[in-house]
């Protein structure tokens, strides 16, 4: 090492920045690693996670049973192929998936777990973002000030901290324990206890099986019925390509024919809700009468107006035809014993789980700010729905809610590499879209669901017409995202206006 090597500022500092700071060491944070350290060898940068561990939601949720609700051709990393058989994978497989990923690409060596990112200040005459980590270790709290050229959120969209947790009625007489998924304590005892899951979203669907299984005697209680569509528990649409061609390839194939199929599912089920239903019926009638598919299965609202739950070889029906129960009503007050209905009927627990749902945050719950004027995400808009209006040299990552959304992160890690290496090449330092004239009103995120209504006006907005929304379909965003022009709406450098970075 040279002298003046040595001399040199550490990584960071505002005399050396890092070229690209990544926010969240889960599925979107480390697809962009990936790419990253493909396409700029040189560059310096780090990935921040406010967690104890990389995984994201694969660390957070521990409760059992843990899966992805989406298939892993399609919820996997396109460039890493799923190494199991399973159609949906397992929490923990899922976390060691995306920790061989993170060391193949070097974010091993650039991860700042613990890293809770309050603040990120863009400074217009430096042309730089000064971000604000905050660790909290054995009780003593420290800052870092990170100067980086580039920032990018992959942090998702809700709070790791905390899920959403009504306040029952009468939940202080209740003599058991009740328990949130994203908090599942450890040493749970299961067999012979009665457990009472109040909920009917994926986490309450992917409870009730596993609980079965370890020996409780399992209630689901909802207010509504949900969506639950069984499916082979085995890929055996990445078995068909793996007879026919080359690993890598047939992986590819496999990817595309989920997504396809998925789009497909979803254009019939909004389009002929009626057909969807029926050959929804007739698959959930395998395994559990029409009665019971009629009170506990049928939603009143449109297929994929909310996400529809998967059941890997129907397990949540076979737990039914076991004698775990689905129970459909309003909850009265919680009792000693347990659950009174407003019916009167009483449902006695030793354990009820509040699966409830999210709790959503944006930007991991840290503040964006321009020379010191703190940014409200609500009045901002989106660009591709990876970029902000009016906010340089940053950029996120939000995937589909109707489908896979790892699909969609790849397409925008994919997308910022393409841009960023235009920007190399011109000598452009800085970038930003140019806020639209018209603002819209749309959600970022475009789904009826409960914990998207309580906490969807803390995100930035879609705008009225291309490029400032993001459709839900990942067909359409190929030919955009791949192909389309990421010069439109767009300034650079000096052409930025004053008035957007003020």
């Amino acid at each position: 090492m040279t002298a003046s090597a040595d001399r040199r500022p550490p990584a960071g500092a505002p005399e050396n920045p890092l070229d690209l700071l990544i926010v969240g060491a889960g599925i979107s944070g480390i697809d962009l690693a990936h790419h990253v350290r493909n396409a700029f060898p040189h560059w310096s940068w780090e990935v921040h996670d406010a967690q104890d561990d990389l995984g994201g939601t694969w660390h957070t949720f521990r409760y059992p049973g843990i899966r992805s609700d989406s298939d892993m051709a399609t919820f996997g990393f396109p460039f890493r192929p799923w190494p199991h058989s399973s159609t949906l994978g397992q929490g923990e497989e899922i976390k060691e998936y995306i920790r061989d990923t993170a060391r193949e690409c070097g974010v091993l060596e650039r991860l700042h777990l613990g890293s809770w990112i309050r603040n990120a200040d863009w400074h217009g005459e430096k042309g730089l973002w000064k971000v604000t980590s905050v660790r909290t270790e054995n009780g003593t709290t420290s800052e870092r000030t990170v100067w980086t050229r580039r920032l990018h959120f992959g942090a998702g969209y809700y709070s790791h901290s905390a899920g959403f947790r009504p306040d029952f009625p009468g939940e202080e007489a209740f003599a058991g324990e009740i328990i949130h998924p994203q908090h599942w304590p450890e040493n749970v005892e299961y067999a012979g206890r009665k457990f009472i899951v109040i909920g009917s979203g994926a986490t309450a669907v992917t409870l009730v099986p596993a609980l079965e299984q370890l020996g409780a005697e399992v209630t689901m209680l909802q207010r509504t019925p949900s969506y639950v569509a069984p499916l082979p528990e085995k890929d055996i649409i990445s078995a068909v390509w793996k007879r026919v061609l080359p690993t890598q390839a047939a992986y590819r194939a496999a990817r595309f024919t989920h997504g396809a199929r998925d789009m497909a599912q979803y254009i019939v089920a909004q389009r002929f809700p009626w057909a969807f239903k029926q050959g929804l019926r007739t698959l959930q009638g395998r395994y559990i009468s029409r009665a019971q598919i009629n009170e506990h299965f049928t939603p009143s609202y449109k297929p994929w107006d909310q996400r529809v739950c998967k059941a890997p070889d129907g397990d949540i029906f076979r737990a039914i035809q076991r004698g775990a129960r689905v129970v459909t009503g309003h909850i009265d007050t919680f009792t000693e014993r347990g659950i009174r209905l407003r019916s009167g009927v009483e449902l006695e627990a030793d354990v009820i789980v509040s699966a409830t749902g999210l709790e959503l945050e944006a930007f991991g719950g840290g503040t964006l700010s321009i020379d010191g004027r703190e940014l409200k995400p609500e009045d901002l808009t989106t660009y591709r729905g990876m970029m902000l209006g009016g906010v340089p040299n940053l950029s996120f990552t939000v995937g589909y809610v109707n489908a896979s959304w790892t699909l969609r992160a790849d397409m925008v890690s994919r997308y910022m590499v393409k841009l960023w290496r235009a920007g190399e090449k011109n000598g452009e330092k800085i970038y930003a879209p140019i806020p639209p004239q018209e603002k819209g009103d749309r959600p970022l995120l475009d789904l009826d669901a409960g914990y998207v209504r309580r906490g969807v006006h803390k995100f930035p907005r879609q705008g009225t017409a291309r490029p400032w929304t993001y459709v839900q379909n990942y067909l359409a965003e190929i030919p955009e995202l791949t192909f389309g022009d990421q010069r439109r709406d767009m300034a650079f450098d000096a052409q930025i206006p004053q008035e957007a970075v003020r």
